[in-house]
């Protein structure tokens, strides 16, 4: 009988191994806004609506640079498709980057008769038009970057001197939560269920470029460290436990910024690389600690990466169809589903994507 058990539970462990190797992607190509070429995908809720942004082919390189005067949030949904969700009364140029499960959506704009790059930070329920979220105090332009269940949201402002703030919204009224001591830069880039944030504190623009990822636990800010001998760190994802990712430098990195994790008690863990690459960051992560996010391979070329616990890092072009015609380049978010969006190169230009589990 124990034989049989042994012999059972070695089955199993094949069975699951080979599961996990052998999971697949479908890709959905979300398309562009009418008059488009380019798009890219920034944030998903678990019902896999999907919002991002909409522009024209730029010298960058990339979409969504905030530099186009046509470019627009989008809210995409498999039933909907692609919809245009405009801007703040009179802008040209917007860009959504997060939605919550009840259809809120978040991002930033700018106003009529502004530059492109003075943004406020605006909010849109499912059936409403955007909502400016203002600035802090004497402020002049904000961000907003991610929305949690209850309607908190993370983000940025400028305050009344001239310093960029993390800061959050909760009912339309705006919180500085502040910066960590020496920085000259904050900004909260996301924010999880029980209204902790996370972000980064900027002390040098360089050379070299020094900087924190910090946690704000709901009273003040905490330094989340770099790894050893490291100089930078961001912090860009928080899940519901508390888990966080973002990147880093250390001393065994060789100058480069490598994803990293920190777990619930504070601890740094280095993702690694996808295999060739010297050089990653992690972006999102969802309730399974399924970390998302893009690297470099041997010939410097960016593509979206993948990591878990039992396999590492992973190229996601590895695990989509060969024949797809897409180049995945960077991956910007996960939902608890598995549903991973971001942004690929297909027919010449850059798309905005949504990868399904296969099996």
């Amino acid at each position: 009988m124990k034989g049989l058990i042994r012999a059972w539970v070695f089955i199993c462990a094949i069975t699951l191994g080979a599961m996990s190797v052998a999971q697949t992607y479908t890709v959905t190509d979300l398309g562009t806004l009418k008059g488009d070429n380019e798009s890219s995908a920034l944030g998903i809720n678990n019902l896999g609506d999907v919002v991002g942004c909409s522009d024209v082919e730029t010298s960058e390189g990339y979409p969504c640079t905030g530099l186009v005067p046509v470019q627009h949030a989008f809210y995409w949904s498999k039933t909907g498709g692609i919809k245009d969700l405009g801007t703040l009364a009179g802008g040209n140029v917007s860009a959504a980057s997060g939605i919550n499960d009840s259809g809120t959506v978040v991002g930033y704009s700018n106003l009529k008769g502004q530059p492109a790059t003075t943004f406020y930070a605006f909010s849109r329920t499912s059936s409403g038009a955007m909502v400016n979220l203002g600035t802090l105090p004497g402020g002049n332009t904000s961000s907003a970057f991610q929305v949690n269940s209850s309607g908190m949201i993370a983000g940025d402002s400028v305050n009344s001197s001239g310093v960029i703030m993390a800061a959050s919204w909760m009912d339309q009224k705006i919180k500085n939560l502040g910066a960590l001591p020496g920085s000259v830069f904050s900004a909260a880039l996301a924010i999880n269920d029980s209204g902790h944030a996370v972000g980064e504190s900027v002390f040098n623009d360089g050379p070299p470029f020094t900087s924190r990822g910090f946690l704000w636990n709901g009273s003040k800010l905490e330094d989340l460290g770099t790894l050893s001998g490291g100089l930078t760190s961001i912090a860009n994802a928080i899940n519901t436990s508390g888990v966080i990712v973002g990147q880093s430098d250390g001393s065994r990195t060789g100058g480069h910024w490598h994803a990293v994790m920190w777990d619930t008690s504070g601890n740094i863990q280095d993702l690694g690389l996808i295999p060739g690459g010297n050089y990653s960051i992690a972006f999102a992560v969802n309730d399974s600690n399924v970390v998302v996010g893009y690297g470099n391979l041997s010939d410097n070329a960016a593509h979206a990466m993948i990591w878990t616990s039992v396999s590492g890092m992973r190229d996601l072009n590895s695990l989509i169809p060969a024949d797809s015609g897409w180049v995945l380049v960077n991956a910007n978010a996960i939902n608890d589903v598995g549903q991973i969006v971001g942004y690929g190169v297909k027919d010449g230009y850059n798309h905005a994507f949504l990868l399904t589990p296969g099996n």
